[in-house]
């Protein structure tokens, strides 16, 4: 039989073990932070993306956001600057060193051009752009070859929302860019 001393040890060992159990749910899965790696993949991958999550995490932290931008230096071949602090409405057309962003509207309602010029490209022709919101809001578009010319043709489609956004903002004046190479 047990006594009263090992009957007390028995509980508090229940309930350490229901508090540790307890402890362990509140704290779920754990959150993966965003890391280097991450962001040199980002940048290096055409086809990848940050999550919400991930945009949130990157403008959250000083440090990482430091090393983002440190990073998109080295893999830039061209910037796209804002076109002016106190602009308005859209822009359809953005300069650039080097090249041109233009934008206007096809025959076909709801469809939508981007053609970039690229001057005399030097080095690694871009495999992206990457668009930087006023808001702190991420959008890059893996980019098809140039032609022999140095352009760049996009169509794009109002009704699909990533190119609604891509257009929304390359189109704002104090949106930022950055083409990756």
């Amino acid at each position: 039989m047990t006594g009263p001393e090992e009957a007390d040890d028995g509980v508090r060992r229940a309930d350490r073990l229901y508090a540790a159990r307890a402890a362990m749910d509140e704290i779920g899965q754990p959150v993966r932070r965003l890391g280097i790696a991450d962001i040199v993949r980002f940048l290096g991958d055409p086809t990848r993306s940050l999550s919400i999550d991930e945009q949130r995490a990157l403008f959250s932290d000083p440090q990482l956001r430091a090393d983002f931008r440190r990073l998109k230096a080295q893999f830039a071949a061209v910037e796209l600057p804002t076109l002016a602090a106190a602009s308005s409405g859209q822009a359809n057309m953005r300069r650039f060193e080097g090249g041109t962003v233009n934008i206007h509207p096809s025959r076909v309602p709801g469809q939508t051009y981007v053609l970039m010029r690229f001057g005399s490209p030097a080095g690694v022709p871009p495999h992206s752009v990457l668009i930087e919101g006023s808001q702190g809001e991420l959008i890059k578009r893996a980019l098809p070859a140039a032609d022999p010319n140095g352009e760049i043709m996009l169509v794009l489609d109002e009704k699909i929302p990533s190119d609604q956004d891509f257009l929304r903002l390359i189109s704002d004046p104090t949106s930022s860019g950055s083409f990756l190479a």
